[in-house]
């Protein structure tokens, strides 16, 4: 009795353990894990079409994207859900403005879907298995930066190759079919959706700044300029914007490949003889190593021998007796030869590499560094051509840009930028990319002269940059490197900053094969700058 008594106990025990543990596991199923369950019972009548891959985008310094801004509608098919192909064909004939037939022969494919960008939109209801989806385009023809951007395919170039081991984040964008259990129709309700896949996207945040690169572009466009342009803040060397003509188009990369027209090069850092903005570096060196003071006169009769080597101010044209600001205003060739040779080519070399030309700043893109001859090259008549900025001497508009930043800043050079921080899709920074260090070029005294005889250059009744002004206060050098004196081509140059008082920002012009200076350049530096102040 005791022993069947015992077993009963047991089996009590027992049931309402495996009760309990029932109850318990159905608690977890129903409660706890009744969203994943859920999900996982949708999932088992999706069929997924991978359709996209997600690339990160590369943004600008408020974190305006650069890269996929604009979407695009396509008719989507699903061979195998189409009750009648033909129908379909034609349906899809008439909104893609394809072949009918073409159509019919793709439906009839073993393909998983066949996709066609809408030319014409139809307000008849699409048959069961033909949808609609707007998808992202990496470049649309409105995109601005191209040449620091790139592009990415079989070729990639610009930041779109520096970082395409970050951008390539390989998630994956598909169209999710929902079917019945015989995967061949939609559930009613359902119909198609997008499905993402989750993994982490990251993109690129740079310095630039989308509205000011599109007001440099703009007025590069409109006067149809051969060349580049750079802008950047002064106070912290980012590059605001770099903009280089002629354009490409990212999405028709193969039209360039076999063209003379130098779409590809980027100009903004590729290096050409600087003509007479190399000055400011002449005068940097005459005042820092105190060989020339703003007493100091000199007599210019329009020419220079040195060595039987005949030197020639634009024109011909003689300027008398003049001090160094006068002679910088109105860009002197015979005094800046004469100030050279006091100063000496090793103090001129020395300051040009302060001011960072010859240096790699380890730009995320392409970058030449320029180049100045040995000091061997520039005895006898070689002074000659580095006082003007001709020979061998031969520097990048982002250099321009960043000598008058220098100067702006007081004598501080800030290294320029170019990119600041991984991000991811909510503009979290995952990894901020180190500046290089500040330091000092000139000092503050020299920095000070000099600002003041770049403002000359604009406001002096014979200044060569008086188109150069703006309503803030322009200060600047011109430049005109000589490409042939027989054809009487050279390259345009002006470099300076806004506002004069305050200075905000420096922005280097180049016109290749585009005049003078103060002709071609200077009025462009000025449209530039008006425009950029309003933001």
């Amino acid at each position: 009795m005791e022993n069947r008594n015992y077993r009963i106990v047991f089996l009590r025990v027992v049931l309402s353990i495996l009760t309990l543990t029932l109850i318990f596991r159905l608690f977890y199923i129903q409660v706890i894990k009744g969203d994943f369950y859920s999900q996982k019972a949708v999932e088992q009548k999706i069929r997924s079409f991978k359709i996209l891959e997600r690339r990160g985008e590369i943004y600008d310094r408020n974190m305006t994207p650069f890269t996929d801004r604009e979407y695009k509608e396509y008719i989507f098919a699903i061979p195998k859900m189409l009750t009648d192909k033909e129908k379909a064909a034609k349906v899809i004939s008439e909104i893609a403005a394809v072949n009918c037939e073409d159509v019919l022969k793709s439906l009839k494919s073993a393909k998983d879907y066949v996709k066609y960008e809408v030319k014409f939109n139809s307000n008849n209801k699409l048959p069961i298995g033909i949808f609609k989806l707007a998808l992202p385009q990496r470049y649309s023809q409105n995109s601005l930066a191209r040449h620091v951007i790139g592009y990415v395919g079989e070729k990639k170039m610009g930041l779109e190759d520096t970082f395409n081991e970050i951008l390539n984040s390989k998630r994956e964008d598909s169209i999710a079919v929902f079917t019945d259990g015989n995967n061949t129709d939609y559930i009613k309700g359902l119909g198609v959706r997008l499905k993402t896949s989750g993994k982490e996207v990251l993109g690129v945040k740079t310095t630039l700044d989308y509205h000011i690169q599109k007001a440099v572009e703009d007025a590069l466009d409109k006067n149809m300029v051969d060349g580049a342009a750079v802008v950047l803040d002064i106070k912290t060397g980012d590059i605001l914007a770099m903009a280089s003509r002629p354009n490409f188009d990212q999405n028709n990369i193969q039209a360039y490949l076999n063209s003379s027209n130098e779409e590809f090069i980027n100009k903004a850092v590729s290096m050409y003889p600087p003509g007479s903005i190399f000055k400011i570096v002449i005068a940097a060196a005459a005042l820092e190593y105190n060989k020339v003071n703003l007493q100091d006169t000199f007599y210019c009769s329009g020419s220079y021998d040195i060595n039987g080597i005949v030197f020639h101010d634009y024109k011909g044209e003689s300027h008398g007796v003049i001090n160094m600001v006068k002679g910088f205003a109105v860009s002197c060739n015979t005094t800046f030869i004469k100030i050279g040779q006091i100063t000496g080519a090793k103090n001129i070399l020395e300051m040009a590499r302060k001011f960072g030309i010859e240096s790699d700043d380890g730009l995320p893109i392409p970058e030449q560094i320029g180049r100045l001859p040995k000091l061997s090259d520039t005895y006898g008549a070689g002074i000659g051509n580095l006082s003007i900025g001709q020979g061998d001497v031969l520097m990048t508009p982002l250099q321009a840009a960043d000598i008058a930043a220098t100067i702006a800043n007081n004598g501080v050079r800030n290294v320029p930028r170019l990119v600041t921080a991984i991000v991811d899709e909510e503009g979290k920074e995952i990894e901020k990319l180190s500046q290089k260090k500040s330091y000092r070029v000139i000092s503050e005294k020299t920095a000070k002269i000099l600002k003041g005889m770049m403002r000359e250059v604009v406001i002096d009744q014979e200044g060569t940059g008086k188109r150069a002004e703006t309503t803030y206060g322009s200060a600047g050098k011109t430049g005109s490197a000589e490409v042939s004196k027989e054809l009487n081509i050279y390259h345009a140059w002006f470099t300076g900053f806004v506002p004069f008082d305050k200075p905000k920002y420096a922005i280097s012009i180049f016109v290749k094969n585009g005049d003078t200076g103060g002709t071609k350049a200077a009025p462009l530096f000025k449209e530039i700058a008006e425009e950029i102040m309003k933001y």
